[in-house]
């Protein structure tokens, strides 16, 4: 039986282990019910949820236009990017994108002392090692790319698209880029003292190099803001294959894309279309083999698992006021919170 005590003291540790010192967890609960657990700050506190912005907008956008039929799975990037002039060129597919299958051995935070056009060069210009599809190599350029596929497919910009598609049908009232045009700066949770920009980041990107790039555009890697009652909503339809609190709001056949492995066994990886899967580092070890989710740098997370129908959701200051050197103490949270929780329901 769910039991918000028990969470509300796993908290409660974490802040004693100097993992983070504020927090808010979310859960969906296999009758439907959402329900908030608030450490040291407001429920609907506004947090950077970082590279959760990769499914919440990006790729859930994605597979929604493939579902529709409006984009192809196995169309080519250059047939959107005709300016990608990278070795490869011609056998990058959508698919590549969404399953993070392209060999970008290039951190983004090497590129982010670069004017904004600069770094879409060198991704456009990268020289693989390998060709795409052959290995798992998760990072930013993929979703970066993917963003700009759906841009010029519809002609707007992913703020708009993620407000049209799932902001808006969701009642998901403070989530979004720019949160400072329409929220008080105290409601924004800050994320670090930041040496590089010399100032506290609290209410603007907290990734440079997505920092950067909102010069030209909102980029699908990272930069949105969102609260957990908002992620709750966003998440809890996804489990209901596109239908909330019976709406629907994205096409049937969502759920079972986010929630099977995508690749064939010799590449040796396991991930679905557009999420995470069954990745015990931060999914714990009551998971299921459907479990899929994402994390976040600044300290969020998402892990949904179908079988159970209930998912958790983390945003927390982990890297308040400095980032730590790996994340191995925020998963190791996550994971004990994904254990609680899964194991009450």
């Amino acid at each position: 039986m769910f039991n918000k005590a028990t969470i509300q003291k796993l908290l409660t540790q974490g802040k004693a282990q100097g993992i983070f010192s504020k927090a808010v967890a979310g859960f969906v609960l296999p009758d439907g019910s959402r329900h908030v657990v608030a450490l040291d700050t407001a429920e609907d506190t506004l947090f950077d949820i970082a590279s959760l912005t990769k499914v919440c907008p990006t790729s859930t956008l994605a597979l929604c236009s493939i579902l529709r039929g409006e984009l192809d799975v196995d169309a080519k990037v250059i047939d959107f990017i005709p300016e990608l002039h990278t070795n490869y060129r011609d056998d990058i597919r959508i698919f590549h994108l969404l399953t993070h299958s392209l060999d970008y051995r290039v951190p983004m935070k090497t590129l982010r002392t670069l004017p904004p056009e600069k770094i879409l060069e060198a991704l456009f210009t990268y020289q693989f090692q390998i060709p795409p599809g052959k290995a798992f190599n998760y990072g930013n350029p993929p979703s970066v790319l993917l963003g700009i596929v759906l841009n010029r497919l519809t002609g707007k910009s992913l703020q708009q698209l993620g407000r049209e598609t799932f902001f808006e049908p969701l009642q998901m009232e403070r989530s979004g880029w720019d949160p400072l045009d329409r929220f008080p700066k105290e409601q924004i949770m800050p994320t670090e003292e930041c040496e590089f920009r010399g100032r506290t980041i609290q209410g603007e990107i907290h990734d440079e190099s997505a920092w950067v790039l909102r010069k030209l555009f909102p980029v699908g890697s990272a930069g949105m803001f969102s609260t957990v009652p908002d992620l709750l909503r966003f998440v809890q339809m996804v489990l209901n294959d596109g239908v909330f609190e019976g709406k629907t709001v994205a096409p049937a056949g969502l759920l079972d894309l986010v929630s099977h492995n995508a690749f064939a066994p010799e590449v040796g990886a396991e991930t679905a279309q557009g999420w995470e899967l069954n990745a015990e580092r931060f999914m714990g070890s009551r998971r299921s083999p459907r479990t899929f989710g994402k994390t976040g740098f600044t300290g969020a997370s998402i892990v949904a698992d179908p079988e159970k129908g209930a998912a958790v959701v983390l945003l927390s200051n982990f890297t308040w006021p400095h980032r730590e050197p790996s994340a191995d103490r925020i998963n190791q949270f996550r994971s004990a919170l994904s254990d609680l929780f899964f194991g009450q329901v």
